[in-house]
């Protein structure tokens, strides 16, 4: 039975497994995929040579990068059946959970599902990252009466992409801008949706299975839902003027101010802080520059007023600036996070290979946390027991 201490805690602080692939340093401020930190892989980095770093291991080559490049090209087509399944989803649907379908669903068009080692493995990864960004896109479109498109043939993700999303092809600074966000989004050590994939792996669950789940996971408002309510928020508040009242209301009846606060980080959010200066520069527009400034309030006043009321220290996470960014690039409030999962899909690949294949040591075993029982215990003896019932299934009393 574990103790009050590591009970009801959500894991936080418990260590569970080694991995080679991210790490956080929740103290100082800091992320590293690989060793390498998140400052300079936002730089310097296209999100096809973090791909290549995060399976891989090793920074890659020039060849790697064009293989890489080659081979999504090639994966991003889809299936036509899956433009089938997709239009049998109402466009009421949530995206998300369109794409925890879509992820489960792709599985029967892998032609390398079974196999068991892993340089099949790593392509399989590569059609999932090529073909997930690819049912995002076909989806906003059908969902909106578009047509999908079915063409990509764009030099990298970022570009294919946003070609998907908006049938245009993008400017070369639209798509700088982008591959820059998945770079950012790409892992992030044990969270939440990363977590269940890695413990859907461990059952030896299939690479479809494992990535399904990290999906659901990420879903959630309190993970990578949290993009779309930080931009609700911005919506919900309106004006400058409207801040102080508006954080007040939220702290004297509990509730979070989105995008402040993170579980791990104690002090800002690297990812944050590289955000703040791409929205600061991108978002020039006066339509646009509303929702700079208005996050640049909520941070100023929110932080402020939780530390006079509520004594915490909150430091904006990667959602507070990610989110006026997306919006000013014309992306659905409620594809934000599907925007989330097609990077993160990178990440969680490299996880599901390093569970798979032992790539840290020693090989993690079936995860299996325990949990402490304060139900009740039913016999006679303790004044409850099973209802008899006649041979219709009937109570007897009856």
């Amino acid at each position: 039975m574990k103790s009050e201490e590591t009970k009801n805690i959500g894991l936080r602080g418990i260590t569970i497994a080694d991995t080679r692939i991210s790490m956080v340093d929740g103290e100082n401020g800091r992320l590293f995929y690989r060793g390498y930190p998140i400052q300079q892989l936002a730089e310097q980095a296209t999100f096809e040579e973090v791909i290549c770093l995060l399976l891989n291991g090793h920074a890659p080559t020039a060849e790697d990068v064009r293989k890489v490049q080659n081979d999504l090209r090639e994966y991003r087509q889809l299936p036509a059946e899956i433009y089938d399944i997709l239009k049998l989803f109402k466009p009421s649907a949530a995206p998300m959970d369109v794409m925890q379908s879509m992820a489960a669903a792709l599985a029967q068009f892998d032609p390398e599902l079974q196999a068991d080692n892993r340089q099949a493995a790593g392509r399989s990864c590569l059609r999932l990252i090529a073909r997930f960004a690819s049912a995002a896109t076909a989806w906003q479109r059908i969902r909106t009466g578009a047509e999908p498109v079915r063409d990509l043939d764009d030099n990298s993700h970022a570009a294919a992409f946003l070609h998907g999303m908006w049938g245009r092809v993008p400017t070369p600074e639209e798509t700088r801008l982008m591959d820059l966000l998945l770079v950012l989004h790409a892992d992030h050590t044990f969270n939440a949706s990363t977590f269940a994939v890695r413990e859907v792996a461990s059952t030896r669950a299939n690479l479809y299975a494992s990535v399904s789940a990290g999906v659901g996971a990420l879903s959630g408002d309190l993970h990578g839902g949290a993009n779309a309510k930080v931009m609700q928020m911005l919506l919900d508040i309106g004006e400058i003027d409207n801040v102080e009242p508006w954080i007040l209301e939220r702290i004297d009846s509990g509730q979070r101010i989105m995008g402040l606060g993170h579980a791990v980080y104690k002090t800002e959010d690297p990812r944050a802080g590289i955000l703040r200066s791409v929205a600061d520069k991108v978002l020039q527009r006066p339509e646009d520059r509303k929702w700079f400034e208005l996050c640049l309030a909520v941070e100023k006043h929110g932080r402020a007023m939780l530390l006079t009321k509520k004594k915490l220290v909150l430091f904006p996470n990667v959602d507070f600036f990610s989110s006026p960014v997306l919006y000013g690039q014309g992306f659905p409030i409620d594809m934000f996070p599907v925007f989330f999962a097609v990077s993160r899909v990178s990440g969680w690949c490299a996880h599901f290979l390093e569970e798979h294949f032992a790539e840290a040591q020693p090989k993690p075993a079936l995860y299996r946390p325990e949990a402490s029982y304060t139900g009740r215990m039913c016999g006679k003896r303790d004044g409850c027991s099973w209802p008899e019932m006649d041979s219709r299934g009937l109570d007897s009393a009856d």
